[in-house]
């Protein structure tokens, strides 16, 4: 059976790779992208289950990705998960329907264990 796919949509280099490793001995498939454009490209193609987002990135925000995803016909089955540093990440997240958002600094067990509540169990 396929693991779980997680689109991890961070342009942090240190934070990307930490929620990259932890996922990855989660036992998830993590497919990385560091910004909006290439994250579209990235999910279309995976199609995973859950998305983890950050707002302030560059090329595309988090926030445009999340509504340019939404058009299409696989993000029906996806959970978003926000995960942002901003003021106004609630705000936003409310804004674009996610009803989930983990502020940073964040603990990578919440992290986790939301991960896990919206994959399922991993394989």
């Amino acid at each position: 059976m396929p693991k779980t796919r997680v689109l991890l949509v961070e342009d942090d280099d240190d934070t990307r790779r930490l929620i990259e490793q932890e996922l990855g001995e989660a036992g998830y498939e993590v497919i990385p992208a560091l910004d909006g454009h290439h994250a579209l490209r990235l999910a279309t193609a995976a199609r995973p289950k859950v998305l983890l987002v950050d707002l302030g990135l560059p090329v595309m925000g988090g926030d445009e990705f999340v509504r340019r995803w939404r058009l299409s016909p696989d993000a029906e089955d996806a959970a978003i998960v926000i995960v942002s540093g901003r003021e106004d990440a609630r705000d936003v997240a409310e804004s674009l329907g996610v009803r989930t958002l983990i502020p940073k600094p964040f603990r990578i067990e919440e992290l986790l264990a939301t991960v896990a509540q919206y994959a399922g169990p991993t394989v």
